[in-house]
């Protein structure tokens, strides 16, 4: 990768990452939730053992999900920020094919 790549990528984090990551919290956030109970004694047993039973597979594929439901236009228009620094780049993909998108 080019110099100074991490400051263009930066850009995808305002759209792309930043998405994913609301949408994540908020799976987390309902699965905490709703699948509490309602008695406050029982819900805070609860809220330790959902944390203890929170495995890496759930969370990987919360953020699977999370991915997925990413709105398309999102993509576009965090792609299309990047265009400015792609004008001055040889590669296989144009500005125009990404304006096209």
């Amino acid at each position: 990768m080019s110099p100074n790549t991490t400051t263009i990528l930066q850009l995808m984090d305002k759209g792309v990452i930043e998405s994913i990551k609301r949408r994540y919290r908020k799976q987390l956030l309902s699965k905490l939730l709703f699948e509490g109970d309602d008695d406050v004694e029982e819900a805070a047993c609860s809220i330790l053992q959902f944390w203890k039973a929170l495995t890496l597979k759930v969370c990987v594929y919360m953020i699977n999900e999370a991915w997925e439901s990413v709105a398309e236009h999102t993509l576009k228009r965090s792609w299309l920020k990047l265009t400015h620094y792609l004008e001055n780049v040889n590669g296989s993909v144009t500005v125009t094919e990404l304006n096209r998108l």
